[in-house]
């Protein structure tokens, strides 16, 4: 899973900001979306991890261009894109928390196993109840083509 920000190709002092901020953005925007299929089947806690990292990334790079952009559509898919950023936090906090306790059972003594085990259930029940609003999410920008949307405003289409 690549864990680094992309490459980016047609980035030159020869390009106009306005365009090297387009590529810049849509290059972010595709990274993070790689990762929604495996946010979206939640086996492997790296994908919520990557997905947030690159949403994260992308939004630095959005506050740094913002001025390249009409501003009421830039707002509107900023806001959405901070909303993944927040959904997937309350997630990949409790991925954090889980993968901490997991990792500190086996040196404890058998009576606090129990109760830490207790403790991870209650996490992982948590942790479902927190991919709920993930998944909605998820499911609310395919019905309104927010990455088709996200796209055509970026590039420039």
């Amino acid at each position: 899973m690549e864990t680094t920000a992309p490459k980016i190709r047609g980035i030159s002092p020869d390009e106009t900001l306005e365009v090297c901020a387009r590529q810049i953005i849509v290059s972010y925007f595709h990274q993070m979306m790689s990762y929604k299929e495996g946010a979206k089947k939640g086996s492997d806690i790296e994908f919520v991890h990557q997905m947030r990292v690159t949403s994260r990334r992308l939004r630095a790079a959005m506050d740094n261009f913002a001025a390249c952009f009409p501003e009421k559509p830039f707002k509107k898919h900023y806001k959405k894109v901070k909303s993944i950023t927040r959904t997937l936090g309350s997630v990949r906090d409790l991925d954090v928390l889980i993968a901490r306790f997991e990792k500190e059972l086996d040196p404890l003594p058998e009576s606090e196993q129990a109760d830490t085990r207790k403790l991870i259930e209650r996490l992982h029940q948590k942790r479902k109840n927190a991919r709920k609003p993930m998944l909605t999410l998820f499911a609310k920008l395919e019905e309104t083509s927010f990455e088709r949307k996200f796209l055509t405003f970026f590039q420039g289409l």
